[in-house]
């Protein structure tokens, strides 16, 4: 038999570190030799026990109270008949309960060094501090025992138990069920006969007895495992019919168990319990936090802090399923706790911002002047797991002096300054900034007359409002007698005394000013914005259904104003109708991704606060998933943009900035980030679509005129007399219309060859260059060779005429000489006339060269530019290639006469 050490079960306690409850009990600790009962732990679960930690052959319980002794002793009665190898030691202990409802347990130094040797048969010691619970017990008792080697040095007690009696657990529940809304309304009897039908099908089927009243359905259940039975089976109908949908019978409920310990079930029982129907959030559970722990580990708590605080075990919370609620993980990233210390306060809410820790007129929002867009614009790019952090934080800065704090925090940079400003910036409208746009607005709807906003105008209301925000009653009242001596048929002072009616706590004055002011207006904006106030006066009140027809009301007086839509959600939920909340919350949500975060972090919704984080944590995954496919995307597009275009482009620069922006954006875990993320990657999609779209027919302009320049290039050297002498003026040529070719045929629609054509257009465009340059020289070459076929055509034409001239001339003269009587001239230029003509055929030679020079020179651009257009015509004569002669076929050998 070996030796047992409790420090091995201490060792796999979670470590807390900052504590949220702690409550004083009993620990138990058990060790055994070879195989426990499962019925030994079967009951200790049914008295209430946890086991806290096992290990090999021990474990450790805890019990919160006197339960634990009843169990022990059932197991001492039932350990006389079935006998075991058990050893138990029963000390006082105390239960530490994290923010994270995480449990760990804490004993004296002493008793954490023990160690003992099961005994043979069952053997329980009692601390001596626990004696005066066991006296309160009938039937139980202690005798002295024998200090035992390897116990903490305490005068244990070996516990006795009368075999006479049950003791049986006095574990008990009483519990309340209560249909939302009227069951004599017409347009809630059929849903609330429906929910009672399947509440009291489960109630039947555990065979509870109950009664109606008023009502409400009250019943008691007696016993641990029913109890859990009970709730675990109504949330998974409930979940079930709301599941099922129009098709299902669910309608919401409230409901509540206390223990039936100390109380009677009567038709007075939800008098009794002290609970404000109006705030239990409906279709869970709710319960002290003891009877939530004792359910199990298949149930999640949840705060109820429209009920407390949440710091002992006996404060309320309610429970859902592990299985109904959505996945434990993601579920806790939006479950945003929100400081007690901004909604623990026991003051009416605020009609200005909605909070409970301070009146209407200390308001913090007094300080602040004009609306701030930006704040949702920096909450929208605000990781939402960060958020739990930064509320512990908001928490413990607000606790000293909650007012003073907000107020300096609503101008502060910090991260947790931003979501008390978030917070204050849910309810603008209903805020003395939001009046004074009212009185300068020019328009004439809203929201777009708070963009068309004129200079301050009028007297004394202007002061009079200050007056007020500064809480300055004497100036406050002379400044409202001007302004209303001055104005009396306007309707800016008696706004401003409907505000002060409200801090007065005179609804029914306030009400009544801002009527009259409605009368008094002359615009819609103007009509609805005080149907608005109205309609939060009751709102603030607890009349629901008059503050929705009020919030309707102003909606039909400006119908692109969603502020009504809002406020209409938010009635919803604080009477209990979450799902119809969260319908109108959706039709938002579709033309606003800021209006995710103002409800997720909205404190007036903090009835429906569960089935909201849970709907607002589907529609977050949803968007997380589709986030992380438009990264896929970005980062494909990415490389696309790198397989196309060039490295060092202004353009690519330009994207790959975008899309790093973009990246940044989408690692943020917030739906606003989410929803950026994806209009950003559609645009910069549609960009690069219209940027290569709009690239390649540049590419193709290009390619059009390069292709232009090398043929006008072709038909230059064409010319050219001598070809041989082309080689790398033929060889850049022939590059230069591979390239182009291969850009003209290729699909420009591929990466890979819009990138190639990228490369390739400078470098023809630097081939082309060098072509022309050599060009000049090979047109030089070309006009001077063709002016010089020119100028010998001409002068041997000319020459020919000269030549024939000079033969027929000479005897010409000599008989024109002798007919005249010259027969002296005659006679010498005949003796003289090889010499005579001589002279002329050089004279006439010069004049040829000279004549056909000068003619050449004034007609060679038009006979070049006519040569050329012949070229291009095809008009220029062919000469026909000689037709080769065929090869005589070579005689076939004689076949030699066969022997």
């Amino acid at each position: 038999m070996s030796t047992l050490y409790i420090t091995n079960l201490l060792d796999r306690l979670p470590t807390v570190g900052s504590t949220r409850m702690v409550h004083a009990g009993i620990g138990v600790w058990v060790a055994w030799d070879g195989q426990l009962d499962t019925a030994f732990e079967a009951m200790l679960r049914d008295y209430g026990g946890f086991r806290m930690a096992e290990a090999t052959g021990q474990a450790l319980w805890f019990f919160f109270g006197d339960e634990g002794l009843r169990a022990l002793g059932r197991i001492h009665v039932w350990g006389r008949v079935n006998a075991m190898p058990v050893f138990i030691e029963v000390f006082p202990a105390t239960m530490l309960i994290s923010p994270k409802f995480e449990l760990s347990l804490s004993m004296s130094v002493e008793l954490s060094r023990q160690h003992v040797n099961p005994s043979d048969s069952l053997d329980i010691l009692i601390h001596p501090n626990l004696k005066n619970q066991i006296a309160l017990i009938p039937g139980l008792s202690c005798t002295p025992a024998k200090p035992a080697s390897g116990l903490a040095r305490v005068a244990f007690e070996h516990f006795e138990a009368d075999h006479g009696l049950s003791y049986e657990s006095g574990l008990g529940w009483l519990c309340v069920l209560r249909p939302l809304g009227d069951p004599l309304a017409r347009d809630t009897a059929e849903g609330w006969r429906n929910i009672a039908v399947e509440l009291l099908d489960i109630v039947d089927r555990l065979g509870l007895k109950f009664l109606r009243h008023e009502g409400f359905l009250i019943f008691e259940v007696p016993g641990l495992r029913l109890f859990r039975s009970w709730c675990r089976d109504t949330v998974a109908r409930i979940v079930r019919l709301k599941e099922e949908g129009d098709a299902g019978h669910y309608w919401p409920s409230v409901m509540a168990a206390v223990p039936s310990k100390g109380r009677t079930c009567g038709k007075d029982l939800p008098r009794r319990i002290g609970l404000d129907w109006d705030k239990l959030t409906p279709d869970f559970p709710h319960m002290n936090y003891r009877s939530a722990f004792l359910l199990g580990d298949e149930f999640v708590i949840h705060e109820a802090r429209t009920l407390s605080r949440g710091l002992t075990v006996e404060d309320w919370c309610n429970v859902s399923l592990v299985d109904a609620a959505e996945e434990a993980e993601p579920q806790g990233v939006l479950a945003v706790p929100l400081p007690s210390n901004l909604s623990g306060g026991d003051a009416r809410l605020c009609f200005y911002c909605g909070l409970n820790n301070h009146p209407a007129r200390q308001c913090p929002s007094k300080v602040l002047a004009g609306p701030r867009p930006e704040v949702w614009e920096r909450f929208g790019r605000l990781d939402i797991g960060r958020l739990e952090g930064l509320s512990q934080s908001l928490d413990a800065a607000l606790a000293a002096d909650p007012v003073a704090e907000m107020t300096r925090r609503l101008g502060g940079k910090e991260e947790m300054d931003l979501l008390l400003q978030a917070i204050f910036e849910i309810d603008l409208p209903f805020q003395t900034r939001t009046l004074e746009m009212v009185w300068r607005s020019r328009g004439k709807d809203l929201p777009a007359g708070f963009e068309q906003l004129g200079p301050r105008e009028g007297d004394y209301f202007w002061e009079a409002l200050a007056a007020l925000r500064e809480r300055n009653d004497q100036n406050y009242e002379a400044q409202l007698a001007q302004a209303l001596a001055k104005y009396p048929r306007a309707y800016q002072p008696k706004s401003v005394q409907g505000f002060a009616s409200m801090e007065a706590d005179d609804w029914t004055k306030a009400v009544y000013y801002w009527q009259e002011s409605g009368r008094l207006c002359y615009t819609a904006l103007q009509r609805g914005y005080f149907l608005f106030l109205q309609a939060r006066a009751l709102e603030v009140q607890g009349e629901f259904h008059k503050a929705i027809a009020l919030f309707r009301e102003a909606l039909r007086e400006c119908p692109k104003w969603t502020e009504p839509v809002y406020r209409q959600g938010v009635c919803l939920v604080k009477m209990g109708f979450t799902d119809q909340g969260l319908q109108l919350f959706g039709q938002l949500l579709a033309g606003d991704p800021t209006m995710f975060n103002r409800v997720m972090v909205d404190p007036e919704l903090e009835r429906g606060r569960l089935h909201i984080l849970s709907s607002l944590w589907r529609i977050w995954k949803q968007s997380r998933e589709e986030a992380n496919a438009r990264l896929t995307a970005l980062g494909a597009l990415s490389e696309s943009l790198r397989a196309r275009f060039l490295e060092g482009e202004p353009y690519l620069v330009e994207s790959e900035d975008r899309v790093k922006a973009l990246v940044t954006l989408g690692q943020v875990g917030n739906f606003v980030a989410f929803k950026r993320l994806e209009a950003g990657v559609g645009d910069i999609e549609e960009a690069v679509r219209k940027k290569i779209d709009s690239e390649i027919k540049v590419m193709q302009q290009e390619q059009a005129r390069q292709f232009e320049d090398l043929k006008s290039v072709q038909r230059e050297a064409a010319w050219f007399p001598f070809p041989t002498l082309l080689r790398e003026f033929n060889k850049d040529f022939n590059y230069c219309a591979t390239k182009l070719n291969w850009m003209r045929t290729s699909s420009m629609a591929e990466a890979e060859n819009f990138h190639k054509s990228r490369v390739f257009l400078p470098e023809v465009d630097e081939r082309i260059r060098t072509l022309r340059t050599r060009l000049i020289t090979l047109r030089i070459v070309r006009d001077s060779t063709f002016f010089c076929m020119l100028l010998g055509r001409n002068f041997l034409w000319m020459e020919v005429v000269g030549l024939g001239l000079s033969l027929v001339l000479v005897p010409v003269f000599v008989y024109v000489f002798q007919r005249s009587g010259q027969g002296w001239v005659a006679d010498m230029m005949e003796q003289q006339k090889w010499q005579l003509q001589k002279g002329l055929v050089i004279i006439l030679t010069i004049s040829a060269m000279a004549l056909a020079a000068i003619k050449t020179a004034m007609t060679f651009d038009s006979k070049k530019r006519k040569l050329f257009k012949l070229a291009e015509e095809g008009k220029l004569p062919v000469k026909k290639p000689k037709p080769k002669k065929k090869p005589k076929p070579k005689p076939k050998p004689k076949s030699k006469p066969a022997k």
